[in-house]
Parts: structure tokens; sequence; C-alpha cells
């Protein structure tokens, strides 16, 4: 495996796994308090979810009809890392599942990942690049 390779995954991969840490870890979270879900919480769950990349994605092209287009972006590699994007909606979803009912938790549990993953990864982009500056 050379280098370059190894670079094309890890930048490839970097949103991926940050994703998948935080919503598998703040669904951890909710499964101890809350036990295995049944199928309306874990519909709950996903919901949320989708409730919140929509509005992120509403919010970011501006419509629900905006054709979209992909733009590649150029980004540090600290910016790949993401401890606040993929560790602190976890630390949310205990709070969460502390103070709220199980449909309420399940349902917020999975809207907060969706936005705070995405806000938090763009917080760690804007910090790599503020870094690189200095």
């Amino acid at each position: 495996m050379t280098q370059k390779f190894l670079k094309s995954m890890l930048a490839e991969e970097s949103r991926a796994y940050g994703f998948t840490i935080s919503f598998w870890g703040s669904g951890a979270v909710l499964i101890n308090t809350f036990g295995i879900p049944n199928t309306p919480l874990a519909l709950m769950y996903g919901l949320g979810a989708v409730t919140g990349f929509g509005i992120l994605a509403v919010n970011s092209f501006g419509g629900v009809t905006t054709e979209v287009q992909e733009e590649k972006s150029n980004y540090m590699a600290l910016g790949t890392i993401h401890y606040l994007a993929s560790l602190l909606p976890i630390i949310i979803a205990g709070f969460i599942a502390r103070h709220l009912n199980a449909s309420s938790a399940f349902f917020i549990g999975g809207l907060s990942v969706s936005l705070l993953y995405n806000i938090l990864a763009l917080l760690e982009e804007d910090i790599s690049e503020l870094l690189h500056r200095a």
C-alpha cells in the first residue's frame, strides 16, 4: 500500500467514520438507558436523524427543489479526525437520555446527532484552517 493510496482512503473515509462513531455511540447510550428499542423507538431515532439531516440540507442548498452540485473541497488533515463531531453528540445523547422519556429521547437523540455531527465537523475544519494559517 502506498502512502498516496492511504491518504486518499483516509480522506474519503473520514466523514463516514466520524458519522458512524457518532451515531453508534449515541445509540449505545440510549440503549444503555432504555434497553433495546422496539421498532417504533428505532423508527423515532431514524426519523430524528433524517429530520436533522433534512434541516441541514434545506438550509444549505436553499430549498428542497434546488439542484445539488457536489463540490470537492480541500481540507487539512486535522479536519479529518473529528474528536468534537464524533464524541460530543455521544455526550449530548447521555444528557438527553437522562432527561427525556424514551420516545422523545430516541427522536431528539437522532436529530441531535445529525445536526451536531455536521455542524461540529465544520467547526473542526475551521479550526484546522486557522491552525494552518498560524
